[in-house]
């Protein structure tokens, strides 16, 4: 069976500030709600959707207060679907949403449902990243240094594959102007929804800085060695935004009169060192290749989430990925990361640049912290 990707939209994406941040006055399961109505509101069938919908997949890392007690229910029933709709919160870090869009369609590939909501949300205002965590610090002690630092994961990186300071902030320049020149061109105006925040409709991201150049990156500090090349301006930034994809199987596309706007095809997981867990992508990527007899230049479009400059420059230069086909629209570096919004963000933006490019194959791909990654492969329709 065939599991297809219908609909896919999300909210703008907000710094993550208490005083400047977009959504400081919305909260994550308002987000949420209000992306959920959105999405399916936009449908023509989007009623019915609401009582036919099997279950809901969604994705957040920090799963306490407002994001907690099962966030993909509460913002269900907050906004006004039937109680019969059932829904399910999952943690991969940051990767969470995207393998909630990896669960939802092999749920439907295995016949287990026809209808299913998959996406994530994180708000970094309201629920800092280290908020209620308590490592084990055996279990810190026993790697080279305490991976749940993520600069220094990113930091490694730059030393093991030699990247420089210059090519992270070149890199993260060109991130910025990708962003600005996408917003100019209109092309994020497909996948965004304009929900409320506080007086106001949240409908543009708020990190894209226009005119960044590389004589303001190289005036920043670094951030996790005295002697590194890791800065704010070439890393992602905290941010808050949700994001939400409907995939559906045969017969709810024809029961619905749906339109199937890409096949979910496959996708691959991978464990690796979490000292150098930026590299996640490269594994991950090679093998659900090998998985579907494909090579790199098979692949029209690529989304490799920009934790960092530094691992996105080595998973490019390892992967050999022509920098035309990679983030053509910008980056988490620009556009920024909401931890588990990210996966299906991804999504949302590959879907929408396939159809505007023309391309066939597209792959979604994030490092994970404490050393993992995940890739997605999708065909337009």
């Amino acid at each position: 069976m065939n599991a297809y990707l219908v609909e896919a939209k999300r909210t703008a994406i907000g710094r993550a500030h208490p005083d400047k941040g977009l959504f400081r006055e919305a909260r994550a399961d308002e987000m949420l709600a209000a992306l959920m109505r959105g999405l399916l509101d936009g449908l023509p069938a989007g009623k019915e959707l609401s009582f036919a919908l099997d279950d809901i997949y969604i994705g957040c890392v920090g799963q306490h207060l407002e994001q907690g007690k099962n966030i993909a229910r509460l913002a269900a029933l907050l906004a006004g679907l039937p109680d019969t709709i059932p829904g399910t919160t999952i943690n991969r870090l940051c990767a969470s949403s995207l393998q909630a869009f990896n669960f939802a369609a092999s749920t439907i590939k295995a016949g287990q449902a026809e209808l299913l909501l998959a996406g994530g949300v994180e708000h970094m205002t309201h629920v800092p990243m280290q908020a209620a965590t308590d490592y084990h610090q055996g279990l810190l002690a026993s790697y080279e240094f305490p991976f749940n630092n993520m600069g220094l994961t990113a930091e490694k990186v730059a030393q093991v594959y030699g990247i420089s300071r210059t090519a992270q902030d070149e890199f993260a320049v060109e991130s910025h102007a990708r962003a600005v020149a996408a917003q100019q061109a209109g092309h994020f105006i497909r996948e965004i929804i304009a929900i409320p925040a506080g007086d106001t409709l949240a409908e543009l991201d708020q990190s894209p800085r226009p005119g960044t150049s590389l004589a303001d990156l190289a005036a920043l500090k670094t951030l996790f060695k005295a002697d590194g090349s890791v800065t704010a301006g070439n890393s992602s930034p905290l941010n808050d935004g949700a994001s939400l994809c409907l995939l559906a199987s045969d017969a709810a596309c024809e029961r619905f009169t749906l339109q199937r706007r890409a096949r979910v095809i496959d996708f691959a997981v991978v464990g690796l060192d979490p000292c150098q867990m930026g590299m996640g992508p490269v594994p991950a990527i090679r093998k659900l290749l090998q998985k579907n007899q494909l090579s790199v230049a098979d692949i029209d479009l690529f989304e490799l989430n920009e934790a960092f400059a530094s691992q996105a420059l080595a998973c490019i230069n390892e992967l050999e990925l022509p920098a035309q086909k990679v983030n053509p629209w910008g980056g988490a570096i620009a556009l920024g990361h909401p931890l588990g919004c990210t996966g299906t963000r991804l999504i949302t933006t590959l879907l929408n640049g396939l159809e505007i490019s023309g391309g066939r194959y597209g792959i979604a791909s994030l490092c994970i912290g404490h050393g993992q990654g995940l890739a997605t492969l999708i065909e337009r329709l």
